[in-house]
C-alpha cells in the first residue's frame, strides 16, 4: 500500500478518535494539528511528484545517451540538495518523445501517435505497462506519415 495513503488513513482515524474523546478546547488544538499534518502531506506529495519527474528525465537520458549523464572533465557538477541552483532552459523535446501525463496509458499514447502499445513497451523496455509514472519520458517509434489517396 502507498505510504502516503497509509499516513492519510492514520490521520483520519486519529482525528476521528480524538473527536469523540476530546473537549471543545482540545478539539481546536487537534484540528490545528490535523491541518498542519495535511499541509505536510501535501508538501511531501508535491516533492514526490517533482522527484518522480526528475528521475524519469534522468532515466531517459541514461537510456538515450549514457555519456550525457557523466559530466565532462572540468565541468562543475549540479548543485547539492539544499543549495540554490540556476535553472537552465530545458532542451527542446525531440519529436519522437512523449512525456506521460496523469490518466494516460500505453494504449492511449500509442493511439495518439499512430503506433502500438507493444512497440512503445519494447522500445522503452517497460516490464509493467500499467505502472507508468507522471513525467516519464517515452521514446516513440519513428513512423512514416500516411499517404493521402489520390
Amino acid at each position: 500500500m502507498n505510504p502516503l495513503v497509509s499516513l492519510l488513513r492514520a490521520i483520519a482515524v486519529f482525528a476521528l478518535a480524538l473527536t469523540f474523546t476530546a473537549s471543545a478546547g482540545a478539539q481546536d488544538a487537534v484540528q490545528g494539528e490535523l491541518k498542519a499534518l495535511r499541509q505536510l502531506v501535501e508538501q511531501q506529495s508535491k516533492q514526490i511528484e517533482s522527484l518522480t519527474g526528475q528521475i524519469a528525465k534522468l532515466q531517459a537520458r541514461l537510456d538515450g545517451n549514457a555519456e550525457a549523464a557523466v559530466p565532462a572533465a572540468g565541468v562543475t557538477p549540479a548543485a547539492q540538495p539544499g543549495e540554490a541552483a540556476v535553472a537552465a532552459a530545458p532542451p527542446p523535446k525531440p519529436a519522437n518523445v512523449h512525456i506521460v501525463v496523469k490518466g494516460e496509458s500505453l494504449d492511449k499514447i500509442a493511439r495518439t501517435h499512430n503506433t502500438t502499445a507493444a512497440e512503445i513497451q519494447k522500445l522503452n523496455r517497460i516490464s509493467q505497462p500499467k505502472k507508468l509514472q507522471i513525467g516519464q519520458q517515452l521514446v516513440l517509434p519513428v513512423t512514416t506519415p500516411k499517404k493521402e489517396p489520390q
